[in-house]
């Protein structure tokens, strides 16, 4: 209920949140009166868009069926959610296939996503993101990502800068960047991309490990960003870099986009 605010008291313009503890439990019910009130925070303090990022347990590639199935329901949940408060888009992690083989892991999580998606009637998008490719998690190429989507028109992804740069895609230098969008229409198409995840990367290029610096301090430095607003103009950005200079990054974002056009 408190997260607009805090968003506003940040500097953003839009934000993104759970709806229920990212570790585990049950979800607090959303009835009649959190809606209300939810929109008219949203409006108070100026908040054009939310997010709700999937709790971190989802595994869709998961070698146990149970946790397969909670996957798909939490997931199901959570657009549910979403498009009661108005949520403009859920996105998740896939998961790891640590025991299974990996083109058994990409018909699972497909599969997965697939069954989320029947029946739903819901507003708030679905959103695939992209992984760094740590150990065996899914998801790490535009090419996996276009695979587990299918043909489905109302899924789209988010891509997160960290992620893309660890995975191997060179957002910063021109040439790279030129490259790594050529891919992207190629596989999802620029349009499915719906949000991005603004985060330097304190390791470099193709490491493969998921960890986020604050923006320009990096391995991908503000050129990467730049490229990123030039392209994604039309696209919300979101930080998820440590509180601790929180601010001063959504100060640097709010630069380079007003140099260079974008939204944050």
């Amino acid at each position: 209920m408190n997260a607009p605010q805090r968003a506003a008291d940040l500097g953003c313009e839009v934000f993104q949140m759970f709806t229920r503890s990212p570790q585990g439990g049950a979800a607090p019910k959303i009835d009649g009166e959190v809606i209300k009130k939810f929109q008219e925070e949203m409006t108070k303090h100026g908040q054009e868009n939310c997010y709700i990022h999937a709790p971190y347990y989802i595994n869709f590639a998961s070698a146990k069926e149970a946790t397969r199935q909670a996957s798909i329901r939490v997931i199901r949940e959570e657009l549910e959610r979403g498009s009661l408060i108005g949520a403009k888009c859920v996105m998740t992690h896939l998961g790891s296939a640590k025991d299974t083989p990996r083109d058994e892991a990409l018909n699972l999580v497909a599969y997965g996503i697939k069954e989320i998606m029947k029946g739903y009637k819901g507003s708030t998008q679905f959103l695939l993101e992209i992984s760094a490719g740590a150990g065996n998690t899914i998801g790490n190429t535009f090419e996996e990502l276009e695979y587990i989507r299918g043909d489905n028109p109302k899924i789209g992804v988010c891509i997160d800068s960290a992620h893309m740069f660890a995975g191997g895609y060179d957002i910063k230098t021109k040439e790279g960047f030129n490259s790594t969008i050529k891919t992207i229409k190629d596989t999802v198409g620029l349009e499915k991309v719906k949000v991005i995840h603004a985060n330097d990367s304190m390791v470099g290029l193709g490491e493969r490990k998921d960890r986020h610096d604050h923006i320009g301090d990096g391995k991908i430095g503000a050129e990467g960003f730049k490229n990123l607003v030039k392209a994604f103009s039309e696209v919300d950005f979101i930080l998820e870099t440590q509180h601790d200079k929180v601010v001063q990054d959504i100060k640097k974002l709010k630069e380079i986009r007003n140099k260079n056009g974008g939204i944050l």
